[in-house]
């Protein structure tokens, strides 16, 4: 027992050792006995049928969110310009008023100070219709570039504003691909970087324009700062689509990786396990969800190795002749 147990290690290290030159083989149907299936610890489970969201692929990039601060900023003079403006008015309005009535009562101010104080009431009033049209601008400018949630924001400085400012949160803007109609709205869908970190977003809303390059529906999402990354990181977004579809779900220790492409063991007649190819897999939870169709090779009912398939992995290949002699060294050491 304790030789099997040796040479089923030694195996499956001659594989791992060898998995990154080995390049494309074609892989065999394993046949065990039972002594090895223990001595190997190969365990199998009959695949259940779930059903769940479809995953729509999406394109995310971290924005900048400076031009939506300075935005925010220049609402903000436009505001105080706006109120100094009113002020002046409200101000020279009173004058003219006044000035009039002296005018008019025996002419006790000349014409001149009467026309001069009319003047100044009409140059009052165009600053405070400019100042108002200049902040009409900003506020539409503010819709219309980051849509309704992050225009409101920047129009009145609230969140997510001050945490943006003071780089608490970072702005994320997902795009689906071009003819990709947008699903309902995921509020927090899963994202990573380029490295494979996993990263948490938050909808905020639907972004107001298409990205150029993508051409596809877009939406705002906020990423907190223990998930930061720079400027401009693209990450890749999994977006739940419409309705349902069935499948069965395969756990991450069953999935084993041959030139680029996973593959689990599908157990047939006792002790018979057949390599088959998954091309495409969904991640979910702790494993990979897999969509069932007529002519899938994985279906519900089927059992397939959850436990020992690297070991399964390395029997199923023809190692080169030196990592047969590895492998075989420790038991002649024994």
């Amino acid at each position: 027992m304790l030789r099997t147990l040796f040479r089923c290690a030694a195996l499956a290290a001659a594989a791992i050792a060898s998995a990154g030159t080995a390049g494309a083989q074609p892989l065999s149907t394993v046949m065990l006995g039972s002594k090895a299936l223990s001595a190997g610890g190969i365990q199998a489970v009959a695949l259940q049928r779930t059903r769940r969201a479809p995953s729509v692929a999406a394109f995310g990039v971290v924005l900048d969110p400076g031009p939506l601060i300075s935005l925010s900023a220049q609402i903000a003079a436009a505001r105080g310009t706006l109120a100094a403006a009113r002020a002046t008015t409200t101000l020279q309005r009173s004058e003219a008023a006044r000035a009039a009535k002296l005018y008019r009562s025996q002419h006790n101010i000349s014409q001149a100070a009467f026309q001069a104080a009319q003047s100044q009431l009409l140059v009052a009033q165009a600053n405070q219709a400019s100042a108002q049209a200049r902040l009409g601008e900003l506020l539409a400018r503010a819709r219309t570039d980051w849509g309704a949630r992050l225009g409101s924001a920047a129009a009145s400085g609230t969140a997510p504003l001050p945490e943006l400012e003071r780089g608490a949160e970072q702005i994320v803007e997902v795009s689906l691909p071009l003819g990709q109609s947008l699903p309902p709205a995921s509020t927090h869908p899963r994202a990573s970087t380029p490295d494979g970190k996993r990263v948490a977003l938050r909808l905020v809303g639907r972004a107001p324009r298409a990205v150029a390059g993508v051409a596809g529906p877009s939406l705002y999402y906020l990423m907190a700062t223990q998930d930061s990354a720079p400027i401009g990181t693209p990450l890749t977004v999994a977006l739940s689509g419409h309705g349902t579809v069935a499948g069965v779900l395969i756990p991450a220790s069953a999935v084993v990786w041959h030139d680029g492409q996973a593959l689990v063991y599908r157990q047939g007649a006792p002790g018979t396990f057949v390599p088959v190819a998954v091309p495409t897999l969904t991640r979910a939870g702790g494993g990979y969800f897999v969509a069932e169709a007529s002519d899938a090779a994985l279906q519900p009912g089927q059992r397939i190795v959850v436990s020992g398939a690297a070991l399964l992995f390395s029997a199923s290949q023809s190692p080169p002749a030196a990592a047969t002699a590895r492998a075989a060294k420790p038991e002649d050491d024994d």
